[in-house]
């Protein structure tokens, strides 16, 4: 493979990655469910003792999330996305996809997924997380003791609003669901 060749598998990972962000930042639904496992998670790091059931809801925020996710993008209601019909052509459409990509363009964007995304999106949030906090447990007069606390809510709450969220519709975009006829 040239390397010409290589820069433009590498350019669709990072147009995946960008279609991705714009995309879950651009849906108002899409943040707002999202928020729903970032209060929880944050919460859940702040006690260290929550229970089951938020674990649970937590869980089963994501895979609406997901659900909404593939209605918004596929152009279906919710009432469709229910039939076997829609999910036998998703399969099919997802499988052809993935074979005209195989192995150049899907590896690219498995990369940029793995080093951008979570390398590069844990990194940054760690360092916004790691720069903010002090000056948030000031104001907000916490005490040392429960600085570990703060710091991981903090992080678990920016991590389910960015890397999370964002890594579903990095993987829905990836699998080459977009909007179909049904």
């Amino acid at each position: 493979m040239r390397i010409s060749e290589a820069l433009q598998f590498g350019k669709s990972g990072l147009q995946t990655l960008q279609t991705s962000i714009l995309f879950f930042y651009s849906h108002l639904s899409l943040l707002m469910i999202a928020l729903i496992p970032s209060f929880i998670r944050a919460f859940q790091m702040w006690s260290h003792q929550s229970p089951i059931w938020l674990e649970i809801i937590v869980e089963l925020t994501r895979v609406f999330l997901v659900l909404v996710m593939i209605c918004i993008i596929s152009k279906q209601s919710i009432k469709n996305i229910r039939d076997k019909e829609f999910w036998d052509g998703l399969g099919k459409q997802c499988s052809l996809h993935v074979k005209k990509n195989w192995p150049y363009h899907f590896t690219a964007q498995v990369i940029v997924f793995i080093v951008l995304l979570f390398g590069l999106g844990n990194l940054l949030i760690k360092l916004i997380v790691s720069a903010s906090i002090i000056p948030i447990i000031e104001i907000l007069g916490i005490k040392s003791y429960e600085f570990t606390a703060a710091y991981d809510a903090y992080l678990f709450f920016l991590k389910n609003m960015t890397v999370i969220p964002l890594a579903m519709v990095f993987v829905i975009k990836m699998c080459g669901i977009r909007q179909t006829n049904n």
